[in-house]
């Protein structure tokens, strides 16, 4: 596959329209910018489940093209590249290491300077993000909480 049809099904990606029942109504139109993939850090077995994740909520990628595409985002956006830059310092506190380690493995600190949220908020969120793969122990996952209401 060449490159030009890969970025045809990256953008197919970042085009799809989803049920409103899945994701909130903002994302009908577009399910996300091109900034989220490049804020990615996954091994082959991460964008696979990233790309399955997607065709379950309705982007379109031929089943001829889905290992082509998961083996170019593995060799594009894997964890060989440089991390993105963060927006500010980390502020400091008891669960700043496990901010950096399980959030900002993936992604900068965009999101989470973004949104204001309550406890109940970030524990979903955070609970979402764990059900997508990112690890958390379980002993430290109260810390997190509390340094996200806290920080952000």
């Amino acid at each position: 596959m060449s490159k030009a049809s890969l970025a045809v099904l990256v953008w197919a990606c970042l085009a799809c329209e989803v049920a409103t029942a899945q994701v909130p109504a903002a994302c009908t139109q577009a399910c996300h910018g091109p900034s989220l993939i490049a804020q990615q850090r996954l091994d082959a077995a991460g964008w696979t489940r990233e790309v399955n994740k997607m065709i379950g909520w309705g982007a379109v990628i031929a089943d001829a093209d889905k290992e082509s595409l998961i083996a170019y985002l593995a060799g594009t956006f894997n964890n060989n590249r440089p991390r993105p830059a963060s927006s500010k310092a980390m502020p400091e506190g008891k669960g700043m290491d496990v901010f950096r380690i399980s959030c900002l493995n993936c992604h900068d600190d965009k999101p989470m300077t973004a949104l204001k949220t309550d406890r109940a908020g970030w524990t979903r969120l955070l609970d979402r993000m764990i059900a997508w793969g990112a690890y958390v122990s379980p002993g430290r996952k109260e810390d997190l909480v509390d340094y996200l209401l806290k920080r952000f």
